[in-house]
């Protein structure tokens, strides 16, 4: 019996024996220790474009260039500015374009507040009451207008005409010729007049190819102008009567009207030698 108990026993110590060597030789290996990764996380902030009303602008009002001011500014993606952002307009200017509700002067301009010139209805859009469309025929030697106007540039109306003299109304009469073999009077003059200020651009024509086949006096196009109705009524009754011209609005005579003697005081000498 103690022989039996002493086997067992020897048993044990030697499975213990044992699994402690295991134990041990598992305990000598080397620990490779995992540094954890810290992922960059994307930038939370965001490039915007407002725009802020330097005037008071009211319903139906075209933005000039001096009407506004555009910033490009950085913001977190969490800001409230970023409802205010005008980049979805794809465009860098807001010259032109329509004002749908009034807006104060140092408040900012959201896209929902303005009609772009492309939109369909927006020569529509853009009259009043009482007011309407005028043509303005672009020809070949008047060409320069399309590189010189924009969609919401304010533009004087002006008439040239030949100014004729009383003497040369009675020459006239009595089937008189001039001097001139049958042109203007020696005292016959140029005259430019204002006749209307302003009238807004409401659209431009498309640039056409200048071939030599065209005449100076061809049409080629019309820009169209926002005008009220007694202006119109005006327009019609002088278009006929000489030449209408598309003026800046700003930096003219004070008078808005120039005759060419004024420019030319020797022209005004030989028509008092002349009597």
């Amino acid at each position: 019996m103690n022989h039996r108990v002493m086997f067992f026993i020897s048993l044990i110590v030697i499975a213990v024996g044992v699994m402690g060597m295991i134990v041990q030789s598992g305990g000598d290996s080397p620990q490779v220790s995992e540094e954890p990764t810290v992922e960059a996380k994307p930038s939370s902030q965001r490039t915007i474009m407002l725009a802020k009303a330097k005037i008071e602008l009211s319903s139906g009002y075209i933005l000039g260039a001096n009407d506004y001011e555009l910033n490009e500014v950085t913001v977190e993606g969490n800001s409230d500015l970023i409802r205010l952002d005008i980049s979805a307009l794809n465009t860098g200017t807001l010259r032109g374009y329509l004002v749908k509700s009034p807006i104060k002067a140092g408040s900012y301009i959201e896209s929902g507040m303005l009609e772009g010139p492309d939109s369909p209805g927006y020569i529509l859009d853009s009259l009043g009451e009482n007011e309407m469309t005028y043509n303005f025929p672009v020809r070949l030697d008047n060409s320069y207008l399309l590189d010189s106007l924009a969609v919401g540039d304010d533009v004087a109306l002006y008439l040239r005409m030949l100014e004729v003299s009383k003497d040369s109304r009675m020459k006239s009469e009595v089937g008189l010729e001039s001097s001139s073999g049958g042109g203007a009077g020696q005292s016959d003059q140029y005259v430019l007049s204002r006749l209307i200020s302003p009238l807004t651009v409401l659209s431009i024509p498309p640039k056409v190819e200048i071939s030599p086949s065209l005449r100076s006096d061809e049409i080629i196009g019309f820009i169209q102008l926002r005008a009220r109705t007694r202006d119109l009524e005006f327009i019609h009754t002088v278009e006929k009567a000489g030449e209408l011209l598309l003026l800046p609005v700003h930096g003219g005579t004070e008078a808005g009207k120039i005759r060419l003697d004024s420019l030319l005081p020797q022209l005004r000498t030989i028509k008092q030698i002349r009597g």
